[in-house]
């Protein structure tokens, strides 16, 4: 618990998103000081594991790390995985050689819709900053 693992709160992905953007309009990326405040954090599940360890999280579920209070980092390899008909609204910062390949089953011929509503993510074709900077507001 120490390096501050990964927290989720489960069912949070079943339930309205919470905006990500300031009141000024900009990108954090994070829940707003008023959002956070509304939490059930007594829910959250901390994921901590021996190096090499991996977790599958819904993106729409509450998650966040606590922090890490040790000398020893706290490495991520991030794998994104989406059905074959889930398509980009904007440009993706996080180029792969990798991107868009099929790992199971083939190409989708039809599009399908989450009823629910999901934020838009800024465009970042003209420069990306990292969640994790731009959290830290480096």
């Amino acid at each position: 618990m120490e390096q501050g693992p990964l927290g989720v709160m489960p069912g949070s992905q079943d339930e309205d998103l919470l905006d990500l953007y300031d009141e000024q309009g900009s990108w954090r990326g994070a829940l707003s000081a008023e959002d956070a405040a509304g939490v059930p954090v007594e829910r959250t599940r901390y994921l901590p594991g021996p190096a090499g360890s991996i977790t599958i999280h819904n993106c729409r579920m509450l998650h966040q790390s606590a922090a890490n209070n040790s000398p020893i980092g706290r490495p991520l390899l991030l794998n994104v995985y989406s059905a074959a008909d889930a398509m980009p609204y904007t440009f993706n910062p996080l180029g792969s050689s990798h991107a868009e390949e099929i790992v199971r089953g083939g190409t989708a011929r039809w599009a399908r819709h989450d009823p629910r509503p999901c934020q838009i993510p800024p465009d970042w074709s003209g420069g990306y900053t990292g969640l994790f900077a731009q959290q830290q507001k480096e």
